[in-house]
């Protein structure tokens, strides 16, 4: 690729390209094209670090910038090489891509709140609420999260600095492809687009981690993998793969419009519809904590034939390990309903896949590598903030420089209010009342009830 692409990180002023976002926002904007073509939804901002206020420099900042989403669209170049990356997408979802236009101004409302503690009113929080069509407002999360984490960091906290991220990046690379004795290579991605300090960050990060890669490799490293990154844009300027998974919103929605119990299911088949599986088809991964593992597992041992078709599970809440051992369990159950004869040692789970991506460090995921290790279960990790915004004060290096806990979620889809349960006990998203609806019709306990966190 040329362009855009040649242009260099520190001079990239975002937003500067639709593909500068997240692989599965593409994915899903496909298949909402598909079966939600004339829906409407809202989509609401949440700051979970309400400590960390943003200023009214910052805010105009930000609102300059998202109004400039308007200007984007695909161009040439980039959809070209979109399609010879990633050739799931026909050439009627590319059309579409090019020809689309964002409209900010009308879909994205932008307010600032001052907080009480400021007292001279130049702190507070940022409102944002997204109104429109799904088949569009869903390419609105990624670059205005990222947008709000970059305007933070340059005009917020601006106690920081980029010293030391190339090498820190190839160094967590390394780290990663040797771990301990007795531990396999690790097998990771890049996943932190959203909540990255900055996109030269992120490019640096980026470049770090293949440096990284191409040494252990050229010194005989085999087994791991740097496997690409969710990043669309850096995938393409980098020769990797783009790489990602099916994000809640696409689960929410479907639970909203056609009742919560079977919803994963139901996820997984409309998926199908727009990625029919077979050889040369697109990767199944399916994320599991929607409406809570135990929910889902309910749903995928109903199918066997489906579920031998989705060989890899995203586990992104509550305890990994556990999960890790109800998959396995869940995929003996599945294999033993198809008729599938095992070894004589009982193995299970061949050709099976768990990824992780919970708030995950290098030493969580050598760790959870070490358990699937032992229960013979193949892994993978897509790491986040760890890796684009992981900063030491300058003014003090023993002290971190707190990235921000933000999200974007899915509130409503045609009038219909949308919720996400979660496997971390008060972690769910949407209107209360809702939500025990939800747990209701599943048969789940009222516990979140108490911890509600936005």
């Amino acid at each position: 690729m040329t362009d855009n692409l040649n242009i260099p990180a520190e001079e990239v002023e975002i937003p500067f390209s639709i593909l500068d976002t997240d692989l599965y926002k593409l994915t899903m904007q496909n298949a909402v094209l598909h079966h939600f073509y004339d829906a409407q939804v809202i989509i609401k901002f949440t700051n979970r670090s309400p400590s960390m206020l943003f200023n009214r420099e910052c805010f105009d900042w930000v609102k300059g910038k998202v109004l400039r989403l308007g200007e984007l669209q695909l161009q040439p170049h980039e959809r070209n090489a979109l399609k010879a990356s990633y050739p799931w997408f026909s050439d009627k979802y590319l059309d579409y891509l090019a020809s689309m236009r964002l409209d900010p101004l009308n879909q994205v409302e932008l307010s600032f709140h001052p907080s009480a503690e400021s007292e001279d009113g130049n702190f507070g929080e940022i409102g944002i609420i997204i109104k429109g069509p799904w088949r569009d407002t869903i390419l609105y999360e990624v670059p205005i999260m990222s947008i709000l984490s970059e305007g933070y960091f340059k005009f917020v906290d601006t106690d920081w600095n980029y010293d030391g991220q190339f090498e820190l990046a190839k160094k967590k690379a390394l780290d990663l492809l040797t771990p301990p004795s007795g531990v396999s290579p690790l097998i990771f991605s890049e996943f932190g687009t959203r909540r990255r300090r900055s996109f030269r960050t992120q490019d640096t990060i980026i470049r770090g981690l293949i440096a990284g890669y191409e040494e252990w490799k050229n010194n005989g490293g085999k087994g791991g993998a740097l496997a690409g990154t969710s990043n669309v844009y850096l995938a393409l300027k980098y020769g990797l793969k783009p790489v990602g998974t099916i994000a809640h919103e696409w689960i929410m929605a479907i639970g909203a419009k056609y009742g919560y119990k079977g919803a994963n299911g139901r996820a997984m088949d409309m998926w199908e519809e727009v990625y029919p599986p077979g050889p040369g088809g697109a990767p199944l991964t399916m994320l599991t904590d929607t409406y809570t593992a135990q929910a889902f597992f309910a749903d995928f041992d109903s199918d066997p034939e489906r579920a031998l078709r989705w060989s890899t599970l995203r586990q992104d809440s509550g305890d990994p390990f556990d999960f890790v051992n109800s998959a396995k369990e869940h995929w003996k159950i599945i294999e033993d309903k198809a008729g599938i004869v095992r070894k004589d040692d009982g193995e299970t789970a061949k050709g099976r896949r768990v990824i992780f991506s919970d708030g995950l460090d290098v030493e969580k995921s050598i760790e959870l590598q070490k358990g699937c290790d032992e229960i013979g279960m193949a892994a993978s990790f897509g790491i986040g903030t760890f890796l684009t915004n992981d900063f030491k004060k300058s003014s003090d290096s023993s002290q971190t420089s707190k990235p921000l806990n933000i999200v974007i979620k899915l509130n409503q889809i045609d009038g219909k209010d949308c919720v996400k349960l979660s496997d971390d006990k008060g972690k769910y998203t949407g209107n209360v009342e809702e939500v025990k609806r939800a747990q209701e019709e599943l048969g789940l306990p009222h516990e979140h009830e108490e911890k509600r966190r936005g």
